[in-house]
């Protein structure tokens, strides 16, 4: 988990996931946005972090 401050925070007035969320980006930037969206509450989403867990993206 992330120091408090620096991790991934919800948006509370967020609509709700769809598919096509991320279709304007990028094959790279749409994996990318993707993985984050995905992501926990409070989870590290530091570029460190993102390049250890997304090799091929880091």
């Amino acid at each position: 988990m992330a120091k408090a401050g620096y991790g991934k925070r919800d948006a509370p007035d967020q609509a709700p996931r769809r598919a096509d969320d991320f279709a304007g980006l990028e094959t790279r930037e749409a994996a990318i946005a993707g993985y984050i969206d995905r992501l926990p509450e409070g989870a590290a989403i530091g570029y460190k972090v993102l390049a250890e867990e997304l090799p091929d993206y880091g």
